[in-house]
């Protein structure tokens, strides 16, 4: 039993060859089938634009990668077919495209080879076995396809975007010749005149984006931007399309629906040469950035600017002011710092203040009197305001923002 069993397998395998061997001689006859039903029944090839002789080759060569080997008894291999998804990828012909031309290959050529069984006098048995060998192989082939031309449009999408890095960072480091810096704000896709901004954003950690769909977020408003992830902050050169403070505005909301992080904006500019200096001044307002005031924008809010611009001067100069609060215990001198910084914010009314820190007016009067017996500066003197207000925007970076 196991012999004859042996036997007819052997007498299946042998027609399988035969007929394989047989369809190999029909190469050029089924190429041209192929060849015609793809280009006029799949858009992406039938719109133009697809060599038809470069189709015809890449059928002549799936035929016999498939059939010659079947002719031998032998298994087809699957490198040309990755091969074949990276060749269409590099060619720009979307996947669905490639798919559909496969398929409509496939099945062009099943339908002549079952035309053709009655005079290669194949037996039904025959076309059912050669049926599900070719079934098999097709969803092999389909797969190996699908992997090769994902893997090369990958390839394309991290060297763009490597690309694109090396050229933001060059533009914020200034390193571009005018010559130069036209060309790459094309392939940045950025307009030749401005106003643009250069936006910082603190990153949660190295190799992390600050701000993950930020540039799909500002494209939806019309904002074209280009960006670089570096260390410790994503770097942003952003071009408005149009001026006025409306378009900045969703700028700035959208930055702050962007991430979690801080954020600092330069003011507007006009000229891509002057992307470095603006920078500097984004990587400024970032440092003026708090919990509290998440996206800054350099200029509006001048304390924050200075007091973040010099650190090695500024921490000395906020020493100074506050060293009289220097003997208090650490949580009596938040309290009176924590305090000035909520009057402040409340224009100097000591109720406004009570109210957001739940406390009566009279206890933010009285740690206010406290501050100015020990700083030896009132309140009520716009000079020693400003000293005092100056400190504190320096101590309370000290105090937030360790790094």
């Amino acid at each position: 039993m196991e012999n004859q069993s042996s036997s007819i397998h052997d007498e299946a395998a042998a027609e399988e060859a035969r007929l394989a061997a047989l369809m190999a001689g029909q190469a050029d006859v089924l190429a041209d089938v192929m060849v015609e039903r793809i280009m006029t029944t799949v858009p992406a090839y039938a719109e133009g634009g697809v060599d038809p002789a470069g189709v015809r080759r890449a059928c002549l060569d799936m035929i016999a990668h498939i059939l010659e080997p079947m002719s031998r008894g032998e298994a087809p291999t699957l490198d040309l077919f990755d091969g074949t998804g990276r060749s269409v990828a590099i060619a720009g012909i979307p996947l669905t495209a490639l798919l559909d031309a496969f398929r409509v290959a496939a099945v062009s050529g099943w339908e002549l080879f079952v035309a053709m069984a009655p005079a290669l006098d194949v037996s039904v048995a025959g076309v059912l076995r050669v049926a599900t060998s070719f079934l098999r192989l097709l969803d092999l082939f389909t797969q190996e396809m699908t992997r090769g031309y994902r893997e090369e449009i990958g390839a394309q999408v991290r060297s763009e975007e490597q690309r694109r890095a090396a050229l933001v960072q060059a533009l914020i480091e200034g390193r571009l010749v005018e010559s130069d810096l036209w060309e790459a704000a094309d392939l940045l896709q950025l307009p030749h005149r401005g106003p643009y901004v250069v936006i910082a954003a603190r990153v949660p950690g190295i190799g992390s984006h600050a701000l993950p769909s930020i540039e799909r977020g500002l494209g939806g408003l019309g904002i074209d931007s280009a960006w670089r992830l570096m260390h410790d902050v994503e770097i942003g050169v952003a071009r408005l399309p149009r001026t006025g403070p409306v378009v900045f505005e969703q700028l700035v909301t959208a930055l702050k629906a962007g991430g979690e992080g801080r954020v600092g904006v330069s003011p507007p500019y006009d000229d891509l040469r002057l992307t470095s200096q603006a920078l500097r001044l984004a990587r400024i307002a970032l440092h003026g950035a708090l919990d509290h005031r998440k996206v800054v924008v350099f200029g509006r809010d001048p304390l924050s600017a200075a007091a973040s611009s010099a650190p090695d001067i500024m921490s000395r100069v906020a020493g100074e002011v506050l060293s009289g609060l220097s003997e208090l215990p650490p949580e009596d001198r938040t309290s009176l710092l924590d305090t000035f910084g909520v009057w402040l914010d409340c224009a100097g009314s000591a109720d406004e203040a009570a109210k957001r820190l739940f406390v009566h007016p009279n206890t933010v009067r009285y740690r206010l009197r406290r501050l100015e017996e020990r700083t030896g500066r009132s309140l009520s003197d716009p000079r020693a305001n400003a000293e005092l207000s100056l400190a504190f925007e320096v101590d309370r970076r000290t105090r937030d923002l360790p790094d």
